[in-house]
C-alpha cells in the first residue's frame, strides 16, 4: 500500500465530508485529487483505467467503517495444534 499512501491519506481527510453526501458510493482518487464519485466500484474502475491506464489509483467505498472479513482457518489449510 506504500504506492497509495498519498491517496489513502487524502481520502481519510475528505471522508467526513463525503459521508454526508455520498455514503455507500465509490471515490476515485489520484494523488491528492478526488477524480470522481461513482455508484459502483466497476464504474470507478472503468473511469480510472480510461484516465490513468496502468498508473496506480485508489478506489475506496465511502462508508464509516469497513467490515472485517472473517475467513475460517480451514480455508487456509491451517490446523490448530492442541
Amino acid at each position: 500500500m506504500e504506492v497509495l499512501r498519498e491517496e489513502l491519506a487524502f481520502f481519510e481527510e475528505k471522508k467526513p465530508e463525503l459521508l454526508k453526501t455520498h455514503h455507500g458510493q465509490f471515490a476515485l482518487v489520484k494523488g491528492r485529487a478526488l477524480v470522481g464519485i461513482f455508484p459502483t466500484r466497476e464504474e470507478a474502475y472503468t473511469q480510472g483505467v480510461a484516465r490513468f491506464g496502468s498508473d496506480a489509483f485508489l478506489i475506496q467505498q465511502i462508508v464509516e467503517q469497513y467490515p472485517l472479513e472473517q475467513v475460517p482457518l480451514l480455508a487456509y489449510s491451517i490446523r490448530a495444534s492442541l
